[in-house]
């Protein structure tokens, strides 16, 4: 059986879906192939299932703290199967939401696993084998977790973020191997539920790339909660001698060889991208030493006719990456898109509290040979953080020194997440410290910290010392 479309979408995450329904929308026929469920992992294992657990164990927190409130509550009970399937709900409603936009849109989905041909066929194994035939090619097959040589996941003792979400059962001990934004998500999440949470990073500081300060500051909150951090680590491994043993996580530091019993070790190293066994290499098609796809800024690879967007192309693994690929490829398929590829990309770190950033740190900006200015205002000056009882955090903006045009922004607070788009809208459009201190801001809200600290750039901030 054979198919013919004007474009084949080869996986149906953020950058997939995206691709496809705006593709359609410009009157083109698509095909979409996705073996496993529309949204991919962002949907199913990623971003929004760890959202829904990181709410859920704001609620644990905000019911202790409301007691400094003069509100009381029973102690919160747990209950995991529940939760579990709240957590389903959600899913499922998106999922639902975005098959019923690609039906509407006029993008048929194909459930099968794809692989190369030929630059213009893919051969679908699903229920039955067919041909797919197109002028372009779309991989955007995303990524997974990564893995560590010495700490092998069964699923069991030692399991990787998709595991991860579906316990049914906590731990009373979890190590968690890894200080990025996956590791820091779960051990809000952990130890909140009241797990006994310790993370190793094999840097000197969490957050690596992030803002050195902003990242020690985040640190020492999460401390104040009970996470244990233990970073420079080295030649983390975990021993398992039976079964039915408690896993002992072993690793060089400081003071030589550590071990540390526990009951789960939580592997959260990163991602590696779902590159292999689709024949991209046989089709030639280049993949670089760590399995990403090769592409030039217009996510053309050299085979012409196959393009790659999202996590398989590397850079920043983000799901609002991808889609931002996603819409400016299929403009350009479709002869539309003339611009540039955006280079504002917001990142965000869903701790409590919040750590967002877009752009550039001082540290990267002054190693690219220009001169900056740092304005820095606390969380504690904005009246807003006090209402909501997060006093904990500071805003940075790194601005050019000469013209003021701001080149990053970091944030650590409540709200960071919404924050950052106003920031991200800056850098993207090159806008001056001087421009975003004229807009007036509403008050009280969060959104004062971003202009507190355009002020302090200036050194006019009106709500602390300008220095």
């Amino acid at each position: 059986m054979n198919k013919k479309a004007n474009t084949v979408v080869l996986g149906a995450g953020p950058a997939g879906y995206v691709t496809a329904i705006r593709l359609a929308q410009l009157g083109q026929k698509v095909v979409v192939v996705e073996q496993a469920r529309v949204g991919g992992v962002c949907l199913n294992r990623g971003c929004i299932p760890v959202k829904a657990l990181l709410h859920s164990a704001s609620i644990v927190r905000n019911a202790t703290e409301a007691r400094m409130m003069g509100i009381g509550f029973e102690r919160p009970n747990l209950d995991l199967v529940s939760l579990g399937s709240w957590k389903a709900r959600i899913i499922e409603r998106l999922v639902r939401g975005i098959e019923f936009l690609f039906k509407n849109s006029g993008v048929e989905l194909i459930r099968g696993r794809a692989r190369f041909l030929s630059p213009n066929q893919v051969v679908v194994n699903g229920e039955t084998e067919l041909t797919v035939e197109a002028n372009n090619i779309v991989v955007a097959t995303g990524s997974e977790p990564a893995t560590m040589p010495d700490l092998p996941v069964d699923h069991r003792m030692v399991i990787d973020s998709n595991s991860a979400l579906n316990l049914v059962e906590l731990p009373k001990r979890m190590v968690i191997v890894g200080a990025g934004a996956v590791g820091l998500e779960f051990a809000t999440i952990f130890n909140r539920f009241g797990v006994k949470v310790t993370v190793l990073e094999v840097c000197g500081q969490i957050l690596p790339g992030t803002d050195g300060e902003v990242a020690a500051l985040l640190q020492r909150q999460m401390a104040r909660e009970g996470i244990d951090f233990k970073l420079g680590v080295k030649g983390v491994s975990c021993q398992i001698s039976a079964p039915t043993v408690e896993p002992r996580i072993c690793w060089d530091g400081d003071q030589g060889q550590q071990a540390l019993d526990t009951d789960k070790v939580l592997v959260a190293v990163g991602r590696k991208p779902l590159s292999d066994n689709i024949g991209l290499v046989e089709v030639g098609v280049k993949i670089n030493e760590r399995g990403f796809v090769v592409t030039d800024n217009r996510f053309a690879t050299a085979v012409k006719g196959i393009y790659a967007i999202g996590d398989v192309r590397g850079g920043p693994l983000l799901a609002h990456k991808a889609m931002h690929e996603g819409v400016i490829l299929a403009e350009m398929l479709a002869g539309n898109y003339q611009g540039k590829s955006r280079q504002a990309i917001p990142m965000v770190v869903y701790t409590d509290p919040e750590l967002a950033t877009v752009g550039l740190t001082a540290e990267q900006a002054q190693s690219q040979g220009l001169r900056v200015r740092v304005g820095k205002v606390p969380a504690s000056a904005i009246g807003r953080s006090l209402t909501l009882g997060r006093t904990e955090g500071l805003c940075k903006v790194v601005a050019e020194e000469d013209t003021g045009r701001i080149l990053g922004v970091t944030v650590l607070a409540p709200q960071a997440d919404v924050l950052i788009a106003e920031a991200a809208v800056a850098v993207e459009l090159g806008l001056t410290a001087e421009q975003l201190e004229q807009v007036a801001h509403p008050h009280p809200t969060m959104s004062e910290l971003l202009f507190e600290a355009s002020e302090a750039v200036l050194g006019r901030a009106v709500h602390i010392l300008n220095r």
